[in-house]
């Protein structure tokens, strides 16, 4: 599972969807989470600004396999 510690919230999102890992969290845009991950802050910053309100997550649990 391919994930990034957004600074969002300072915890991990899978970069697939952008569903929260091992946290209640908003879903996050995939495409924000892989800018920011690059480097490119104020690209994500504005994707995550324009988008619309994002939904709660319960988040998904990281089992050892991932």
């Amino acid at each position: 599972m391919d994930m990034f510690t957004a600074s969002y919230c300072n915890k991990p999102h899978r970069t697939s969807d952008g569903v929260p890992v091992n946290h209640e969290c908003y879903v996050l845009s995939p495409k924000a989470l892989r800018l920011e991950r690059e480097g490119h802050y104020s690209e994500a910053q504005a994707i995550l600004s324009r988008a619309p309100r994002p939904r709660i997550h319960k988040g998904v649990k990281l089992s050892e396999a991932d």
